[in-house]
């Protein structure tokens, strides 16, 4: 045998050997490296399970938007990580490089062998190996090309021939759209030096994708889009032809990558000039400016003076956002979790609500306010996620240097408490918020306006909403997602200035030394943080709803629209908020006007407020799977901080149930203040309680419950925010029937004339839940009384 015979027959027993094959080991140099550099990425659970359960029902096939060594490493790395199916051939992509050595040469030697002796090369395209591979219920990547725009032929001749693998195959094929994100950096529409260099973040230069990599890897992610089954997608598309199918197909995973990638870093970032441009250019505005020039002529004062002032506002008010700002913060937010709070309890699902939502709409995030903390909280929560982060409404009071700088640089936007009279300022405000929802950017406001003193919801402010619902009537966006969102504390870190200012001191002005001498906070433990999510208020859909149009309202019925659409967001932020340990004992303790309580009788009113309160299906914090220890643990924390005295706790001898809390008159407040953040959940039945235990007699007629019923919410209209979802005799009915079913009283029906029997320790067992709302009877009955007292005439001093 010649020589070139037996090189021949030396190299055809090698076979065929793909550069596109990924292999689970490999040797390359310094491929430690790479292997920690990459376990950095990271991939949420829920994805990774979802991904897992795609491979258990058919085969999954990873869709890169463009062709990324990088990336095609990224997944494989992960498939070892979190065990997501792992690919093994990364079709039309060159990964020779990464192969292990002898893997590497025979892959040389098969492609020499085809020069050599065949006079051709393997065809990708028309090769079978992915067609194989996927039979053999292999996972693969696929890369889609930069833009639908541009027509592609090999990957239009690839997912071709994957349409033609589903038709023989009886397991569906999910191609999975990958988004692998480098960081948080926003796009901008002024060219960094960096950019100009080595192009945009997503571009397809290798040079770029790992600079950018290697700069953000400890936050680089892999984000799934929905997967696409194609089976489905194929019977769905019955009738078209194949090369349409196909486009259509390649352009619903460019579309469901490009989503995904707005949802996390927004749309393309206009500089601050440039919006502050676009403000003062917007005719409403130019309008405005020219009618008040008109009427300051006398003043002396032509449109350019207006303008000016015009500018002035906007540098006060306009945020300037800046990626590494975001960074810091997310550092140093990471660490005061950790440090201060046990945690933040994050909605999933109220989070993957508002993703979807943010896909197909510009939204509003409007959360209750309870501390400063708010401000940062959602952000840190939304940057996490993944989901662009909202541009935040903030008040001038926290505009003090250097944090006002910092807020501002972290995308806040200021403005004034009141500029009531000031028609210009409101008018500038209103066009701003128009121009930021006109770019798609998401907002953040609190309706209350500012932060609640008194732990419970504070009455609705309509001037931003109706300055967001003003700029949807203008086609600023066609449609808008007004999201309500709790935000809850264990315990406030501002509890003590709280409390002095409810004691009538006036409120300290935001300043750096506070921020200094707060300090001493992080020696202490404040628990947990609670978010969750509310339904959603689609403005498109809300209005067209209501009698009349948007446009055709006058003033008061746009007032009366405001109202209604305020009050709908505060009930929906109750709705979902959630019962701490903290509070459900601080209730506890208070719901009696003596000083102290024992163990035993404490625990039974907590299991009672706690079966109530289960009933009403109220969203509960997670320490509650261990009921016991969570309330054991607060009455720990509130003994430490001197809120209450245990007396009997030293003697050895005594029963547990012998224990005694005292409570101090100076700390009520303290507890009145998380007693506060769940009382919403407890007026129906505290309502009903005290207009049964307000008639001495065993029976009560249920018109005479009704009637106090009406009352006390007339009473305290402007005192509590009431869930409507009923009316009041559905209330009530319903309380009552709960009160018969736990043997507090016998003989309801719901029969207009009936009555009812309070039963046994009906009376005893109702004395607490009527006394959560006591210290408030109390004090309407002190200010009713002082003021028949003043109407008799003046007083002396």
């Amino acid at each position: 045998m010649s020589l070139l015979s037996a090189i021949r027959s030396w190299t055809t027993e090698i076979g065929v050997y793909h550069a596109g094959s990924l292999y689970p080991e490999d040797n390359f140099p310094l491929s430690w490296l790479v292997r920690k550099v990459l376990s950095k990425v990271q991939i949420a659970e829920k994805t990774a399970e979802e991904l897992r359960s795609l491979s258990e029902k058919g085969v999954v096939i990873y869709a890169l938007k463009n062709k990324s060594q990088l990336n095609s490493l990224i997944l494989r790395d992960l498939s070892g990580r979190k065990g997501i199916p792992r690919p093994v051939y990364c079709h039309g992509i060159n990964m020779l490089t990464w192969q292990p050595y002898l893997m590497g040469l025979r892959v040389i030697m098969s492609h020499l062998s085809r020069l050599i002796f065949k006079r051709t090369e393997l065809d990708p395209v028309r090769d079978d190996h992915l067609k194989q591979l996927t039979l053999g219920k292999k996972s693969s990547i696929i890369h889609l090309g930069y833009s639908e725009i541009f027509e592609n032929p090999f990957v239009e001749e690839t997912l071709s021939r994957l349409m033609d693998v589903q038709k023989t195959s009886a397991r569906p094929i999910f191609i999975c759209p990958e988004l692998i994100t480098y960081g948080r950096r926003r796009e901008k529409e002024e060219e960094s030096l960096i950019n100009i260099l080595f192009g945009q973040t997503d571009a397809t230069d290798p040079l770029r994708r790992v600079i950018t990599f290697l700069r953000y890897s400890n936050k680089a992610s892999v984000i799934s889009a929905e997967p696409i089954n194609l089976a489905e997608f194929m019977k769905a598309g019955d009738g078209i032809p194949r090369e349409e199918l196909v486009r259509q197909l390649r352009a619903e995973l460019i579309d469901q990558i490009d989503q995904e990638k707005a949802t996390i870093l927004g749309p393309i970032l206009k500089s601050r000039e440039e919006i502050i441009g676009m403000v003062l250019r917007d005719k409403g505005l130019v309008d405005f400016m020219a009618e008040t020039a008109a009427k300051e002529r006398k003043r002396k004062r032509d449109f350019h003076a207006v303008r000016r002032e015009a500018r002035k506002y906007l540098d006060e008010i306009t945020s300037d956002y800046n990626e590494i700002y975001v960074e810091i913060w997310e550092k140093v937010l990471t660490w005061l979790w950790h440090n201060i709070y046990d945690g933040v309890v994050v909605d999933t699902e109220g989070i993957a609500k508002i993703r979807q939502l943010s896909k197909k709409m510009p939204f509003v995030i409007i959360p209750c306010h309870r501390s400063h903390i708010d401000y940062l909280l959602l952000s840190y929560i939304f940057y996490k996620n993944n989901i662009q982060m909202p541009f935040v409404a903030a008040g001038t009071n926290l505009s003090f240097f250097p944090m006002g700088y910092i807020f501002r640089k972290s995308g806040a936007f200021f403005l004034r408490r009141s500029f009531k009279g000031n028609e210009l300022y409101a008018e500038v405000l209103s066009r701003y918020i128009k121009v930021l929802l006109k770019e798609g950017l998401p907002l953040e406001f609190f309706i209350e306006g500012g932060r609640s003193r008194t732990g419970k919801m504070v009455m609705p402010k309509y001037g931003l909403l109706s300055m967001i619902i003003q700029a949807y009537q203008e086609k600023a966006c066609p449609d808008l997602a007004a999201i309500p969102v709790y935000i809850g504390y264990d315990r406030v870190i501002e509890e003590k200035a709280y409390l002095q200012e409810l004691s009538g001191a006036p409120k300290e002005k935001e300043k750096a030394t506070e921020i200094i001498k707060g300090g001493k906070l992080l020696r202490k433990r404040y628990g947990r943080v609670y978010m969750n999510v509310g339904d959603p208020i689609l403005l498109k859909s809300y209005l067209a709803e209501q009698e009349m149009p948007l446009a055709e309202m006058n003033v008061s019925e746009r007032q009366s629209l405001y109202r209604r659409i305020g009050y709908k967001i505060v009930r929906a932020i109750n709705q979902v908020s959630v019962v701490t340990p903290f509070a459900l004992t601080s209730a506890g303790l208070l719901c009696y006007d003596r000083r102290g309580i024992s163990h035993g009788e404490l625990g039974d009113v907590l299991r009672s407020f706690y079966d109530y309160l289960s009933f009403r299906k109220v969203s509960f914090a997670m320490t509650f799977a261990d009921r016991e220890a969570a309330i054991a643990e607060a009455l720990k924390l509130f003994d430490q901080s001197g809120l209450i005295s245990r007396m009997g706790a030293e003697e050895e001898e005594e029963e547990v149930e012998e224990i005694v809390y005292s409570l101090d008159d100076d700390k009520r407040m303290n507890l009145e203040y998380y007693k506060n953040n769940i009382l919403h959940y407890f007026l129906p039945v505290s309502f009903v309680a005290s207009s049964i235990l307000t008639i001495l007699e065993d029976m009560v007629p249920v018109n005479r419950i009704n009637d106090d019923y009406a009352f006390f919410k007339r009473l305290f209209r402007h005192e509590f925010i009431f869930d409507e979802r009923k009316n009041d005799r559905d209330e009530v009915r319903e309380i009552l029937a709960y009160l018969q079913s736990r043997g507090m009283i016998a003989g309801f029906d719901n029969e207009e004339k009936a009555w009812i029997e309070v039963k046994g320790r009906g009376r005893t067992n109702l004395l607490p839940f009527a006394g959560l709302i006591h210290n408030y009877m109390e004090s309407y009955w002190v200010v009713i009384r002082g003021c028949y007292y003043l109407r008799k005439g003046p007083k002396a001093e």
